[in-house]
């Protein structure tokens, strides 16, 4: 699966999804944990990794860049997780997070994350 939910065709999502492999980190109520950010949009993001939270049990504080967001997870499944935001993004956010993608197209996930560090951002 590349993509959660549907991108057209009568599904329930009112904002489109852009795919964005950026490193995140996550914080849930017991623990922060790095994952990749796969999907974002105003209304929520999907990440994959390992020692995820659960499906729709813990509420959640997405960080990546210069993005903070509190959601909740609605899916979990296998290494992948969706979360939707108690509020939506501003676009000019997930327009940032797209010129950060741009950026780093070519480079792997380790030199996206030795990127992330030394530009002042945090692996966990």
């Amino acid at each position: 699966m590349t993509t959660f939910g549907r991108r057209s065709g009568g599904g329930r999502r009112r904002a489109a999804r852009e795919s964005l492999p950026l490193i995140a980190v996550f914080t849930t109520l017991t623990r922060s944990h790095s994952a990749e950010l796969v999907d974002i949009s105003p209304m929520g993001a999907r990440l994959q990794g390992s020692e995820l939270p659960g499906d729709g049990e813990e509420e959640v504080v997405l960080c990546v860049d210069r993005v903070r967001a509190f959601g909740r997870v609605v899916w979990a499944s296998g290494d992948e997780f969706a979360m939707v935001f108690d509020d939506p993004l501003d676009d000019e956010y997930v327009d940032a997070l797209r010129a950060k993608v741009r950026s780093t197209q070519g480079l792997s996930a380790d030199m996206r994350l030795a990127l992330d560090v030394w530009s002042g951002g945090s692996p966990r």
